[in-house]
């Protein structure tokens, strides 16, 4: 459903009845033959058929197919995707499929395709048959993952190398991980020493750091394949009975025979060429992308592997137990971001097929074509916050840029207008949901209301969130952003290299300023910090965050993070013992480690934590929670950490109806000195604050277990019109 352009198919279509779909039955045919077929309509439940998953492509690389007798043009990747599965293939060795039985002896093949099947030109059934698509493919024999043409020998060097070595490591996976271990020695250049840490390696090792080098490079371009970025995917595969990845070698480009893509022959008498399809299933790659983000997202990020985004598609549809979902929509919604999509409210129908895409036995949201964007995310939220009455949407906002403060009416032609408090499903998005173990509030509220339209009619105003709950404090300094490749201690070369050198050492000069907070439990501020990065921890008896961060006990976590304290420490004092430092390094290097900056009594509590511990564990946790978020503190100096567009002067809240903290920017509604108002506003009485939505947040000093009222912290109550 990506190609918003696609000519009128008129001539092919006639109306289909309720719950009824088209299958394309595909002639069969060698390599070079065109594609010829026929459109059966059915019952989407009546006689079998495969759906083809694929990536629409460029649409002005197009190519003709002849359908009912008629001439139609599809982009050039399903094209090739039908070249591809114009047959059943028959299993061969190594995971390769064969399709060398001549054309005559092959059935026709059942194919469901959607720009195909669904008259693209009509918008009444594109929109009913995107409602279905969620029963089309759950419905469906198997799913037909089309991952694209092997991009020559190498490519397909490389693709084949990847489905084994995935199919290897999954059959043991610690001792997969324990082998590639070996790639996060770093190439090291010292002021003093050689440039190569090979060079240090026995031979042995040497052999091992290029083969696992080999492999890994392998896998890192099968998930930059193009496929594994498309939002429709997350619904075609999850819904699978079962879903197979193929890619192929064109014979032209294996044999130097034939000039290209069907429809163009090769040389004239030739052998017709065979088609051998390397395969994957998606479970087994799913699972693959799983392991590696619980168990080694050093190695993912060091690596650059986009393993991660196949990890996002595998967690929409993972299952507890019980055959419950584990993950709920608006959470689905939210790992979907990241993919592509041309229409951007496709974001949101894609996903109808989840089972909890349904509350009271009905969908949600309603596919509708005719709406922006922003009216269509906010009547989502807003379906969502009336039936439930809690916030669990609103936490799930992740502002690319700063919310405009001017912006208040609905405008038809400016598709990103929405309201702060509304999750902008189309924007980049690289942080997970912010889900700490300890609630901050009750999760629902019967007083939650939205104030205004949500139809987008031109010139009405955008609806307000009225919401209760108090003020905690404001947020006096802000940390860089971080980014994942902040995160390994390494050597002073790759230091250098990332976007913030010494990260950890800046963030304590930030929190833990010399001037005005003397006194402070230098120890107890850094446990805080420690439990804010990974989102806390695990204990028995507590939900282990699936997502991110809480994969420690607090014990555990205590001497990791010990551990990661001294490794940055012996790293700097590597550097600052050297006797001279040149202006460059100078320029990023702290003036004192963070572990110089304690007093004694805890540099002796930290070493005696980290003595026989590793920093792994620390960074396994935080390293995906604390992506693209900042660190904060407070005009009290409270720590906490939150969205990436928080700056100095917004507020922390804690809001009934929301387990997690929130930030917020008071505007000018509420009166030109808000902060000093809500200061000296009585305990007892609340302030009527409006406000722009920032982001969740969390500040462990503040969250305590069966604490959900901010009185109790000696908070100030408020009520708050966010806008």
């Amino acid at each position: 459903m990506d190609d918003p352009d696609s000519p009128p198919y008129l001539k092919c279509y006639h109306s289909l009845a309720p719950e009824c779909c088209r299958v394309f039955e595909l002639e069969p045919g060698n390599f070079s033959d065109p594609i010829v077929g026929r459109l059966v309509p059915q019952a989407i439940a009546g006689q079998p058929y495969e759906a083809v998953s694929y990536v629409w492509g460029d649409p002005r690389k197009r190519r003709d197919v002849t359908i009912n007798g008629t001439t139609l043009s599809i982009t050039a990747n399903l094209y090739a995707a039908l070249t591809a599965f114009r047959h059943e293939p028959q299993s061969g060795n190594s995971g390769s499929l064969n399709t060398s039985t001549g054309s005559a002896q092959r059935p026709v093949r059942r194919l469901w395709a959607d720009a195909l099947c669904i008259n693209q030109a009509d918008l009444a059934e594109r929109t009913t048959q995107v409602e279905l698509m969620g029963h089309i493919f759950a419905s469906a024999r198997r799913v037909l993952a089309w991952l694209g043409w092997e991009e020559g020998k190498e490519g397909r060097r490389q693709a084949q190398a990847a489905i084994r070595f995935i199919r290897f490591f999954m059959k043991d996976p610690e001792a997969g991980l324990r082998d590639a271990r070996i790639l996060l020695i770093h190439q090291d250049v010292t002021l003093t020493g050689p440039p190569d840490r090979l060079a240090f390696l026995s031979e042995r090792d040497r052999r091992r750091f290029k083969e696992q080098a080999r492999k890994w490079e392998a896998v890192k371009l099968f998930f930059k394949t193009e496929y594994f970025h498309r939002t429709w995917i997350v619904q075609e595969l999850g819904l699978a009975r079962e879903a197979i990845m193929y890619t192929a070698l064109k014979p032209a480009d294996r044999a130097g025979v034939g000039k290209g893509l069907g429809g163009e022959d090769g040389a004239a008498g030739s052998k017709p060429q065979a088609l051998e399809l390397d395969c994957i299933n998606w479970s087994l790659v799913g699972r693959f992308a799983r392991f590696l983000d619980f168990s080694a997202a050093s190695l993912v990020t060091h690596l650059g592997l986009l393993s991660w985004v196949a990890h996002h598609v595998w967690m929409v549809w993972e299952m507890k137990e019980d055959g419950t979902p584990d993950c709920d929509f608006l959470t689905g919604m939210h790992w979907a971001r990241i993919l592509g999509v041309t229409d951007a409210r496709d974001r949101v129908y894609a996903l109808l097929g989840h089972p909890l895409a349904r509350i009271d036995g009905y969908l949600v949201i309603k596919p509708d074509y005719t709406a922006t964007r922003g009216v269509i995310y906010t009547r989502l939220a807003a379906n969502f916050i009336r039936k439930t009455k809690n916030l669990c949407v609103v936490n799930l906002v992740d502002h690319e840029d700063d919310p405009c403060v001017e912006v208040r009416e609905w405008d038809p032609h400016n598709d990103s207008i929405m309201p702060s408090w509304v999750p902008d499903w189309h924007s980049i998005n690289r942080t997970t949901p912010l889900n700490y173990p300890i609630i901050a509030a009750k999760v629902a509220d019967a007083e939650i209301r939205i104030i205004g339209d949500t139809e987008g009619a031109k010139g009405t105003s955008l609806p307000h969130l009225l919401v209760r709950g108090w003020v905690v404090d404001e947020i006096s300094a802000v940390s860089p952003c971080m980014e994942t490749t902040d995160f390994p201690v390494t050597n002073l070369t790759r230091e250098q290299a990332k976007k913030n050198p010494f990260w950890l050492d800046r963030v304590w000069e930030m929190i833990f300023v010399a001037d005005g907070l003397a006194g402070r439990d230098a120890l107890a501020i850094l446990e805080t910090l420690s439990l804010a990065l990974p989102l806390g921890t695990w204990e028995k008896g507590q939900p282990v965050n699936k997502v991110a961060g809480s994969q420690q006990t607090l014990t555990e976590h205590r001497r990791s993070f010990a551990a990661y304290v001294l490794e940055y420490h012996d790293l700097w004092r590597g550097v600052s013992e050297i006797g001279w430092v040149d202006a460059e390094i100078q320029s990023y290097l702290p003036a004192r480690s963070l572990y110089n900056s304690l007093p004694a009594a805890a540099q002796t509590e930290l070493r005696q934590r980290a003595e026989g511990a590793t920093s792994e564990g620390f960074l396994e946790s935080m390293t995906w929670s604390s992506m693209c978020r900042i660190v904060y503190r407070t005009a009290s100096g409270l720590i906490g950490m939150g969205s990436r567009v928080t700056r100095p002067g917004d507020f922390v809240c804690r809001v009934q109806g929301s387990p997690v903290l929130m930030t917020m920017r008071f505007i000018k509604d509420s009166g030109a000195s808000q902060g000093a108002k809500v200061k000296t506003e009585s305990r007892d009485k609340s302030a009527s604050i409006s406000c722009l939505y920032i982001g969740p947040t969390v500040v462990p000093a503040r969250l305590k277990r069966n604490v959900v009222i901010g009185r109790d912290f000696n908070e100030r109550a408020a009520r708050f019109r966010i806008v």
